[in-house]
Parts: C-alpha cells; sequence; structure tokens
C-alpha cells in the first residue's frame, strides 16, 4: 500500500486555491468593466442629449429670453428621424472613448419623448418667461375696480331707462300742453349750443382722430397671422353714437357688456402678474420708448395685438381705444353723475335745450344725454392724454377732472389735446389692465405668433415654428455591454 505525500496533497491544495482567486479576481474585473461601461454609457447619453439641448434657438433666446429647441430645424415640420439621428450619433461618438469601446453596429435607441415647449397648460412656456419677473408686483385692486365698473355702468343703465320711461308717460299725459308751452318759450329764448353735436362730429371721422392726439403717427405695419403654431383670430371693434338719441347711448352701453371681459382674467391675476412685466418688458406699445432688446418686428404696437389679435397697427389701437373710452366714459359719468355741481351745470342746458326741441317733459333724458357726451368727451381727452404720455387716475375728482362746462359748449379738437395729466395710471399701466383681463390661453398664443413672426424675419428662421420648439428630451439608448449582454441606459433632461 503507497503511502501520501504531504508535499503533493499541499500542492494540489494550492492550484486549487489559486484557481479560486484568480477566478474572483476576474468575476470582479469582469464586474467592474461592466459598471465602468454603464458609466460610460450613461455619462454618453447625458452628453448626448445635453449636447441637443445646448443647440437652443438662438433669437427666441435673445429676443425673448426663452431657452428652446427648434425641432424643425427651420423647415417647418417636426423632425424626429433627424433629432434621433444626431441622438443617436453623438451617443457613439461619446461610447467610442470609453475604454476603448467599439459601438459600431452594436448600438440603437427607443424612439426618443420630446418634451415640448408649449403645452396644454403653458406650464413650460410659462417657466420660461417668468423667470426673471418673479418678483414683478400686480397692479393694484383691478378686480375692485373691475367690478365697481360693472355695477356702475349696470346703474348709468337703469337710470337712463327710468329717466326715458318717466319723460314718455308724462308726454303721453300732456303732449298738447308741454307742446303750446314749449311754442311759447321757445320764441322767448335766444339760440342755444348743444355740445353733443362736436362730441359727434369728431366720433363720426373714426376713432383713431377723435381719440388720438393731434401730430401722433399712427402705424401702417399689417401682418397675416393665419400660418402661426396657434392661431388666434381677433375682433374689430367699431361703434356709431347718437347723444342725442336714448336708444342709441343705450345701445352703446349695452355693446360694452363683456368688453373687457372681468370674469375670463381675474381669477388668473395672482400667477400671471410676471407675466405682464415681461410683456411690458420685450413687447412693443403705442407710447413704448423702447424695449430689453431692439430688432426688426412685424408689428409696432404689439401689446395691443396681444389684446385685440388683428392682422395691422391701426385696427389694433382702434380696439384698445375702444376698451379704453368704454372704461373711462363710465367712470366720468359716475363722477358726473355724484358731482352736484356738474350735474346742475348740465341740467340747466337740458332746460334751454328741451324748451327750444318742444320737448320740455324730456327734461332728465335730455340731461342725463349731455352728461353721457361730457363724460364721453372727457373720455377722449383722457385717451389722448395718455398716448402723449401723461397719466389719468381710474378714479376722478375736482382737481383732476379736465373739461368744464364752459369748455363743453365751445369744444374743439385744441381743447381736448390740453390734457397733461400727471397722477394716476399712464397708457402702459392701462395696458396692464386690459392685459390681465384677457383669456389666459387667448393671450398666450398671440404672444406666440409675434415670437414666430418677428423670429421668421431673420433670413436662417423663415419657416419657424413654436410648436416645433423642444424644452427636454428623454431618451433610452443601448450597446454592447461585453460578453454578449446588451446594456440599456435611460436618461431625461430638460431647461
Amino acid at each position: 500500500m503507497m503511502s501520501r505525500r504531504p508535499d503533493g496533497q499541499v500542492t494540489v491544495f494550492m492550484a486549487l486555491l489559486f484557481m479560486v482567486v484568480v477566478s474572483l479576481l476576474m468575476a470582479q474585473y469582469r464586474s467592474a468593466l461592466f459598471y465602468a461601461r454603464r458609466a460610460d454609457a450613461e455619462r454618453a447619453a447625458a452628453l448626448s442629449v445635453s449636447s441637443l439641448l445646448a443647440e437652443y434657438q438662438q433669437p427666441l433666446r435673445d429676443y425673448y429670453h426663452i431657452l428652446s429647441v427648434d425641432g424643425g430645424f427651420g423647415q417647418g415640420i417636426f423632425q424626429e428621424e433627424l433629432l434621433e439621428e444626431q441622438l443617436l450619433t453623438v451617443f457613439d461618438e461619446n461610447l467610442e472613448t470609453s475604454l476603448g469601446m467599439n459601438s459600431e453596429g452594436n448600438t440603437h435607441m427607443d424612439e426618443p419623448i420630446f418634451t415640448m415647449l408649449i403645452d396644454s397648460d403653458w406650464d413650460f412656456f410659462l417657466r420660461e418667461i417668468s423667470m426673471d419677473w418673479t418678483d414683478a408686483l400686480i397692479s393694484e385692486g383691478i378686480g375692485y375696480i373691475m367690478s365697481q365698473w360693472q355695477s356702475k355702468k349696470d346703474g348709468e343703465v337703469l337710470e337712463l331707462n327710468q329717466k326715458q320711461d318717466e319723460a314718455e308717460a308724462a308726454q303721453a299725459e300732456t303732449q298738447s300742453e308741454a307742446a303750446e308751452d314749449g311754442d311759447i318759450y321757445a320764441d322767448t329764448l335766444e339760440p342755444v349750443t348743444d355740445p353733443r353735436d362736436f362730441v359727434m362730429e369728431i366720433w363720426n371721422q373714426g376713432i383713431l382722430i377723435a381719440a388720438c392726439p393731434e401730430n401722433f403717427t399712427v402705424s401702417e405695419k399689417s401682418c397675416g397671422m393665419t400660418d402661426v403654431s396657434f392661431p388666434e383670430a381677433g375682433r374689430r371693434i367699431q361703434e356709431t353714437v347718437d347723444f342725442k338719441e336714448t336708444a342709441s347711448v343705450q345701445n352703446l352701453m349695452g355693446k360694452w357688456d363683456g368688453i373687457l371681459e372681468p370674469e375670463l382674467g381675474i381669477r388668473e391675476m395672482a400667477e400671471d402678474g410676471a407675466v405682464q412685466m415681461y410683456i411690458m418688458d420685450v413687447f412693443q406699445n403705442a407710447a413704448s420708448k423702447e424695449c430689453l432688446v431692439e430688432h426688426e418686428r412685424v408689428l409696432d404696437y404689439e401689446v395691443e395685438y396681444i389684446i385685440s389679435g388683428n392682422d395691422s397697427d391701426s385696427e389694433n389701437l382702434k380696439t384698445v381705444l375702444w376698451k379704453l373710452l368704454a372704461f373711462r366714459s363710465v367712470m366720468n359719468l359716475s363722477y358726473i353723475l355724484m358731482s352736484a355741481e356738474k350735474s346742475l351745470q348740465a341740467e340747466e342746458t337740458a332746460v334751454l335745450l328741451s324748451a327750444a326741441l318742444l320737448i320740455p317733459q324730456f327734461v332728465k333724458v335730455v340731461a342725463f344725454l349731455l352728461k353721457s357726451a361730457w363724460a364721453f368727451a372727457e373720455a377722449l381727452a383722457d385717451c389722448r392724454t395718455l398716448l402723449k404720455g401723461g397719466k389719468v387716475p381710474v378714479m376722478k375728482d375736482d382737481k383732476t377732472w379736465y373739461l368744464s362746462w364752459e369748455q363743453m359748449m365751445c369744444l374743439n379738437g385744441n381743447i381736448l389735446d390740453g390734457n397733461n395729466g400727471e397722477k394716476g395710471m399712464d397708457y402702459e399701466g392701462y395696458l396692464q389692465m386690459f392685459l390681465m383681463l384677457t383669456k389666459r390661453d387667448t393671450k398666450y398664443r398671440r404672444m406666440t405668433h409675434l415670437m414666430e413672426k418677428n423670429i421668421r424675419l431673420l433670413p436662417d428662421y423663415s419657416d419657424f415654428r413654436m410648436s416645433d420648439c423642444i424644452y427636454g428630451i428623454q431618451a433610452v439608448f443601448y450597446y454592447d455591454a461585453g460578453a454578449g449582454i446588451e446594456g440599456r441606459v435611460q436618461t431625461a433632461l430638460s431647461y
């Protein structure tokens, strides 16, 4: 029987131990290599996505402080295949520089998910435009002001209707007697100047002549907006008014219902304050002196376009002036009705006019129509004041009221032009109020119209579309992890 040698056992044991250690080291090496390749793949994926987002649309950044990639590459159509090819190419190039990995033929990716700048809730668009305006203050009391405006307008319409009904009842009872007395009284009267004649005369020349100060040059620019990403049509506003006809004034006040749309914008005021400041900083208006960035623009009255949505500067200015006239006329009329002195002045003239017109029973109606014309003329002066750079308070008092009754009796264009108010809100302040009362989606869509059209004026961006702009990317890449294993990495990034 052969005996076992101890040194042979040691050799076998050491050989086995060596094989175990080498296997462990090789496993650790393979594991380290796998995770190193995975880390390199993650880095390559992140670089691929970030390099694409780094190619943000330069004019959009320079003009409007918005970071976003033009996913249409200036072609007017979203180029998803081209974007995917660019992402995979950059991924391959970065992967090949890592640990001698050869990515050729071994990489591919799932269809990437692109986060668009403009979604249904405008979240990313608002994040970009409000980033530098987060401390902006909202103009005070807009909701209260609008509720007061609406209640005063409704009260004035009701008062006019009551006076009209009373006058018609009195006329039915004493029609013949009142006519005879009127004839006798009319023979003893001097001719009476009716200030309503000039108000209607200047209004019938058009709102731009009536409400713009002398030597104010109206922009002739016009730009069709049917080819933009998010079309939003405007509405032209122009109404005639006869301050000698009760029905005409009633119709006018009826047309003012909803003209400022207070129920549509007030609830978003708290989150919309920074947007108002952004709009006033980057878009021009009829009274603006300078903007943050000077560049060519398709329209000069851009803020007016956001409020009105018409294709031409003149139509947009008309619409804004009509809104301004509506607001100022109601506030002015409410002040006249509360002022005993001003009411008495208008009523004295109404007595003379009623007698001259053989309708003494309609004195109260004529007085109301005179007060309405006075308020309207004051509103025209307010518009001219604002366009000249002056200020007009929301609620006037004796010190800030401009047109005296004596001036109304000899009214002309020079008198309307003479207001140089220094208290209250300026033209841009009223524009901000109208912006706050504009529907949120309507306002944002019209902002993108101007952005698109202005950028398209540049030679290399003639087909630029905001709807193609990318704000973020989520992508999944596949690569060769070695030993026949396919690795998978996912990355997501946004501005």
